[in-house]
């Protein structure tokens, strides 16, 4: 096997962390905040246990294809062309749904800091700016994309470790150890904490790049970990320094589809409230190109657009969601929610069907492994049945 630098493992780590932290983790602490600090840890443990246990399915299906074949090929040489078919289709409403989230948010951070300035109270035309403005950066291209992310990316790693420096000595056990509304609310958050360990999608890129299948695990392993530990982090400073009652409690920011800087600013703590701003924009943004990037690419190639239609490119692949994010979508929560449906299956229960597939015709899916597949693939419609019915309001939620 290739032997593999650990300057290429290290850069492979962070590439997977770097998947996962996103712009999804602003919405943990509205998700959990309700069920308390205690079950809000168990729900993390739990979502990540599935996520990883289904990494390891996509793994497995992985390595019983030739090197160079993608998630795309994959399905396709597993389930044949309705599996093809399925993770096109899931894959194209999850790149669509995740930018409607991004750009529901980016218009309302636009609207904050921008409109507000020019005296100018209009929702849709903040998502608009938003829309326009960073999806020139898509129209230049590739380049131009990996030089402004990189900038945003560093600037927001640095935000968020200031914000964690100046949150620190004010985080308060007693807001921790506080009555939460009810365990009931944990099924209102599990399907917001699933879109938020999505490093699947990389997983075959890493696989090629390394050439080496017990380096590849390794990798994979310790990569996945990393956003658990950066998403407890962050459940304790915010859930220790904001209540989840009172004016500037989780469950009035929810109602008035305020963020996390509202609180800090109500509470008059200014050194967490400006670096907890800057976060929330460069989250936003770097969250926004990757995956506007990726629906670029996909949509080019899906309609064999040449490089001459670019300008059409962009608006097939932005127009959609802009017109969700201004009409249909009522807060980021929401669209997240949304979100968990094609992640589920995408990443939850394609996986175990594909290895169900795999070990069957191997002559190795005895009743123990059965039953495992059967549990992660109930465990994906578990989750679709939970967003559904938060969703229709047969779930409680803040």
């Amino acid at each position: 096997m290739k032997r593999v630098s650990k300057v290429k493992q290290i850069g492979a780590i962070a590439i997977i962390a770097g998947t996962a932290i996103g712009a999804g983790m602003l919405g943990i602490p509205f998700a959990v905040a309700a069920v308390g600090f205690n079950y809000a840890v168990a729900a993390l443990f739990l979502v990540w246990i599935i996520m990883y246990a289904t990494a390891l399915l996509i793994i497995e299906a992985n390595i019983s294809q030739p090197l160079g074949t993608d998630m795309d090929s994959i399905a396709h040489n597993i389930l044949g062309k309705p599996g093809r078919v399925l993770n096109l289709l899931f894959y194209l409403l999850l790149l669509y749904s995740l930018l409607t989230a991004y750009i529901f948010m980016g218009g309302q951070l636009f609207q904050t800091y921008i409109l507000c300035w020019l005296n100018l109270e209009n929702a849709s035309l903040a998502k608009l700016l938003f829309c326009l403005i960073f999806g020139f950066f898509i129209y230049k291209g590739i380049k131009v994309v990996f030089s402004v992310n990189e900038l945003f990316l560093s600037l927001k790693v640095l935000a968020f470790i200031l914000f964690i420096a100046f949150v620190a000595p004010q985080i308060r056990t007693s807001l921790l150890e506080n009555k939460a509304l009810g365990v009931e609310y944990v099924w209102f958050a599990i399907p917001i904490l699933v879109t938020s360990f999505g490093f699947h999608i990389v997983i075959p890129a890493i696989r090629n790049y390394f050439e080496n299948d017990i380096v590849f695990k390794r990798t994979v392993a310790i990569g996945a970990l990393a956003p658990l530990l950066v998403y407890l982090v962050w459940v304790v400073a915010t859930l220790g320094t904001v209540s989840l009652y009172g004016n500037n409690g989780f469950i009035a920011l929810s109602k008035a589809g305020e963020t996390l800087a509202e609180a800090y600013q109500g509470l008059g703590q200014n050194g967490p409230l400006v670096f907890i701003r800057l976060f929330e924009n460069f989250a936003i943004i770097t969250s926004f190109l990757g995956v506007a990037l990726a629906l670029f690419s996909f949509n080019r190639d899906l309609y064999g657009l040449d490089i001459r239609k670019k300008l059409l490119t962009l608006v097939i692949t932005l127009l959609p969601p802009l017109i969700f994010a201004i009409y249909f979508v009522n807060s980021f929560i929401a669209a997240l929610g949304y979100a968990s449906i094609f992640v589920s299956v995408l990443l939850i229960v394609q996986p175990a069907m594909m290895v169900w597939a795999i070990r069957t015709k191997q002559g190795k899916n005895d009743i123990l492994s059965k039953l495992y597949l059967s549990l992660i693939l109930f465990s994906g419609l578990g989750i679709i049945a939970l967003q559904l019915l938060v969703a229709f309001g047969r779930l409680p939620h803040i």
